[in-house]
Parts: C-alpha cells; structure tokens; sequence
C-alpha cells in the first residue's frame, strides 16, 4: 500500500513584474495553484527524456506539466496534453488535487515561503533598489539570474493588471540608477519578511528593503512622484502581500479606483482588510465597466 503523500500549503510572490501572489497545494507529485482564488491551475509531476543529447538515451527526467484546469463553477476541465494526461495515475492525481482544493480553500491565503530575494542593487550607495526575484530556500537559483527589474507584462499587461501608462520611463530610470556594472545581492528573510535572517539582510537593515519592491527614495522628485503613481496603480495586487502595516494597507486602499478590474480579481486573496467599503465600491465600479463595455 503506498504511504500518504505530504501536503504542503505555502505561497510565493509573482515578480519581475509584481502581479500579486500566488497560492500553492503541493504533494510530491502534484500541484495546484490559484493567483486570484477562482481557477485553479493543476499540474501534474511525470517522467519525460531527458532530452536530445543526453548520453543516457534512455534517461528520464521529472517536469511539471498543466493537466487541467478547476474551478467551483465549471469543475474539472481536463487541458489536451497528450497521451500522459490519460493515463489511470494522472486522473488519480489531479482527483485528489480537486479534494485537496476542497478541503484547504478556507484558509486562503496561505503563508510566504519564498523568503529567499534578489535585489538589484543601487549603483552609488549598494542599497536596495529593486526586487528581482524570490524562491523557496532550498529551490535552485535561476539561471541566468535575471538582470533588468521590470514593472509590467504585455503591451495592454494581463488579466488582474493592465500595463501601467509611465512604464517604458520608470523601467528607463531603474536602469539608469543601477548603472551598467550590475550589483546584485541574495538575501534570505524570514516568512513575515519582518527580520533579516543572514548576514547581507543584517547588515543592510530591514528598513533598506523596500516594502512595494522597488524604492522610494529618490534624489529626482520628479522620478519619485513617478514611482508613488506606479505603486498606486499597482495597489490592488500590493495588497495581497501579508506583510503590509495597516498604514500601508489604509493608503493602498484609497487608491484603487484606477484600477477597479484588479481588485475584483485580486480581493479573494487578500490576508487583512480595514475598509470593507472601499474594496466593496471597486468591485461595484469593475462590475459597472464590465456591463458597459460588453453592451457597447
């Protein structure tokens, strides 16, 4: 009789750009995630060649693969990836993955685990500047190691973040502020991300580690009223994080209204609320745009 596998509930930053967290239910040999509490990705972990080349013609290596998608409306819907995804085991799995949703859904959202970070560094003062990447403490390092900090994804951005207006001049002023010799450094943090666990976090300090992933102190003011828009537009993903003081979380909450569509897909995920009207308001106003745009 095989033994139960481990469970483990954790979550892990979506980075370079920030599009808010993503939470995860893990066994040794599936997955599910959900970056908005609604869909959940299920993948399964399965035997493929190790690939073209390889001296071992026969040798086989473990990669993720999406099997199928679920949600409380729609349930399980099963993705065409192939012979694999047909076989006995592979329904077995993505099964228990659907029970596992079902019985740990209720205490979303789940902790940080990705304390390990890499920051780009600032090139005068070697002091934080942005948030590149962050990776469970045991997981393996990218590689290459990404290099340039990036603040949106796509040219319209994506599903719970539309492309922030000012981007291409806040990516430009980044790198410039980083120089071209890049300086980098890994630190690990605890879970909280509240106190520095090695030496580098040490000696930095924890008030050197920007909170929003990117700082704020600028000598230009003009780049730093850039920067607070950009944290501003970003705010409905921002507030998923679990670390945030409730100062923090009261200015993120007053400045949701550009971006209404985020908060209607972010808000299942976020760990603390202090002003259930305003997050209730942005909802009404996404749902007011959506009606509007598909009746046009």
């Amino acid at each position: 009789m095989n033994s139960p596998q481990v469970l483990r509930c954790y979550a892990v930053r979506r980075l370079n750009p920030f599009l808010g967290v993503v939470q995860i239910i893990e066994t040794e040999t599936a997955r599910a995630s959900t970056s908005n509490g609604l869909v959940w990705h299920i993948e399964l972990l399965v035997d493929v060649p190790a690939g073209w080349g390889s001296l071992g013609g026969d040798a086989l290596q473990k990669e993720w693969y999406l099997h199928a998608l679920w949600s409380e409306r729609d349930g399980l819907v099963e993705l065409p990836t192939g012979e694999m995804s047909k076989c006995l085991r592979a329904v077995e799995n993505s099964e228990r993955m659907v029970q596992a949703i079902a019985e740990n859904e209720a205490r979303l959202p789940f902790a940080l685990a990705d304390c390990r970070e890499l920051w780009l560094l600032d090139e005068a003062r070697r002091k934080p500047l942005a948030l590149l990447f962050a990776m469970l403490p045991r997981a393996r390092a990218p590689s290459p190691e990404p290099r340039y900090w990036k603040g949106c994804l796509g040219r319209e951005g994506v599903s719970g973040q539309r492309r922030f207006p000012e981007i291409d001049r806040l990516e430009a002023e980044v790198r410039k502020r980083a120089g071209f010799n890049l300086n980098k450094r890994w630190v690990t943090r605890d879970i909280a991300h509240t106190n520095g666990l090695d030496s580098a976090a040490e000696q930095s300090g924890e008030d050197a580690f920007p909170v929003y992933g990117i700082s704020e102190e600028w000598p230009d003011e003009a780049v730093a009223a850039l920067v607070q828009r950009y944290i501003d537009w970003i705010a409905p993903s921002l507030l998923t994080l679990p670390s945030l003081q409730d100062s923090m979380r009261t200015r993120l909450e007053s400045r949701l209204g550009q971006q209404a569509r985020s908060v209607e897909y972010h808000w299942r995920l976020y760990p603390k609320v202090l002003d259930v009207g305003k997050i209730t308001a942005a909802r009404v106003q996404a749902r007011l745009r959506l009606s509007q745009h598909s009746s046009q």
